[in-house]
């Protein structure tokens, strides 16, 4: 009989184990898979401090991100490193989210938590903004899902500071823990950022009115993400991006073209979620309809639903009307907006008793693996052209060939929009950079806009 429930008891556990090896490898092989692109070679450094001070010169001229800091340094150590951590922070975000969620971790005891971390782990992948660019790609992932990281623990904090009417207690090591959390999410976004210091903002003037005093550490951690973001907005290189020409075409443009660029990318934002903030928008107007549950409004999840539905939009529309723009730049738009999403389905599962995580977690698992070859075929196609001109480079190399002929990588169409990789090819994509695996690049006159040559002797050009 003991021996039974011991066999029992170890099946979740199993379960758990199998659901995060899996997601571990899937994160693995498509990090293997993109293969360096253009910023790699060009940020790409010899040394650790060579790789730390990169990333000061970029403050001072073109990205002041922390993010950088971390995507130098792994470019210093190598791709391995990032084969190793991105999979490990992936893990990481889902649990993140899953806390914010429920202010807890999951219970790995038991399978009850299965579905939503399941429904998690496929909308971190497939529902968010551009996940080539914002999971797989280095620099993509340590500016977007790696600097996610801190926006989860601040709310969650923020969360808990709300469930102990402002006595959370903390030991100094965590609040200062939490201060450098903060500071490192002040110089992460240049949205999520402000939208997190006004629901700090909004949190302690809700406080004030209800005559409830907040803990020396509110404060402490509060003034963390401000000097984070005042590091981040004060960097000379959001002021040197001011002076683009992207910039000057947008304040120069008129009131009519600027609304046409809002159209086009709200389509793209919606699109790219696969409907999500509509039916979170209706989910909510019908409950919000629903006379016959009164305590709707007072009810926490279904709050925070409408606030991060909210959120999403103020974090996505400030990016709206930008001439140009990549759909990596929603991602923590997207992220806001999942959030809300699962905050709607813990309400509905929790007010109507429909087990509507269980049923979107099920119907987001046949969607994935359906889609999966057209999915992952065009990440193997990158690798595979990645790979042929190694070879032919290699190949000339040694042939002693003063020159080889490339063509620019083919790139093949994902699912929809979102999910199609957009990647910058270090040879055609920059042309002039000479230093693409130690050789010279000059384009081919003849035929600029199909193909290059890559020069093995520097001396022939």
């Amino acid at each position: 009989m003991t021996e039974t429930i011991k066999k029992i008891s170890t099946k979740p556990l199993v379960a758990w184990g199998l659901f995060f090896l899996i997601y571990i490898i899937f994160i693995f092989v498509f990090s293997y898979l993109y293969p360096y692109g253009a910023d790699e070679y060009i940020l790409k450094r010899d040394t650790l401090w060579g790789a730390i001070a990169s990333y000061f010169q970029s403050y001072m001229s073109e990205n002041a991100r922390i993010g950088l800091l971390a995507n130098n340094i792994i470019l210093y150590l190598g791709k391995w490193s990032f084969l190793i951590l991105n999979p490990l922070v992936q893990l990481i975000w889902i649990l993140s989210f899953f806390a914010l969620v429920s202010l807890r971790l999951p219970d790995f005891k038991k399978l009850s938590d299965f579905p939503l971390t399941a429904l998690i782990a496929l909308l971190s992948v497939f529902a968010v903004a551009q996940p080539d660019n914002t999971l797989f790609w280095i620099g993509g992932a340590c500016n977007y899902s790696w600097s996610a990281l801190p926006f989860f623990w601040i709310l969650t904090w923020l969360r808990l500071e709300y469930k102990n009417k402002g006595n959370l207690n903390l030991s100094k090591k965590a609040a200062a823990g939490l201060f450098f959390i903060a500071l490192a999410l002040g110089m992460s976004s240049e949205n999520g950022a402000p939208l997190t210091m006004g629901f700090i903002i909004c949190f302690a003037a809700a406080f004030y009115i209800a005559g409830l005093k907040l803990k020396k550490h509110f404060w402490f951690i509060a003034l963390g993400l401000a000097i984070g973001i005042a590091l981040l907005f004060g960097a000379p290189a959001m002021w040197n991006r001011l002076d683009t020409d992207i910039f000057a075409y947008f304040n120069n443009s008129s009131l009519q073209d600027k609304l046409l660029w809002h159209i086009s990318h709200i389509h793209f934002y919606i699109k790219a979620m696969f409907l999500i903030p509509i039916i979170t928008f209706l989910a909510l107007l019908v409950c919000a309809l629903d006379k016959d549950k009164p305590s709707r409004f007072k009810n926490e999840n279904y709050i925070l639903a409408v606030i991060f539905f909210i959120s999403s939009w103020i974090l996505a529309s400030v990016l709206f009307a930008v001439p140009f723009i990549t759909g990596r730049c929603f991602y923590t738009a997207s992220v806001s907006a999942l959030i809300s999403f699962v905050f709607t389905l813990t309400y509905l599962q929790e007010a109507y008793k429909f087990q509507a995580v269980k049923y979107c977690a099920m119907l987001a698992f046949a969607w994935a693996a359906a889609f999966m070859p057209a999915f992952a075929y065009p990440y193997l196609s990158l690798y595979r052209q990645d790979k042929a001109r190694s070879n032919a480079i290699a190949q000339a190399k040694e042939s002693g060939a003063k020159s080889v002929f490339l063509i620019p990588y083919k790139y093949l169409k994902g699912p929809n929009e979102n999910l199609t990789i957009m990647f910058y090819d270090p040879v055609f994509g920059f042309i002039g950079y000479s230093d693409y695996l130690g050789m010279r690049v000059q384009t081919d006159e003849r035929d600029e806009a199909l193909s290059l040559y890559i020069f093995s002797n520097p001396d022939v050009i």
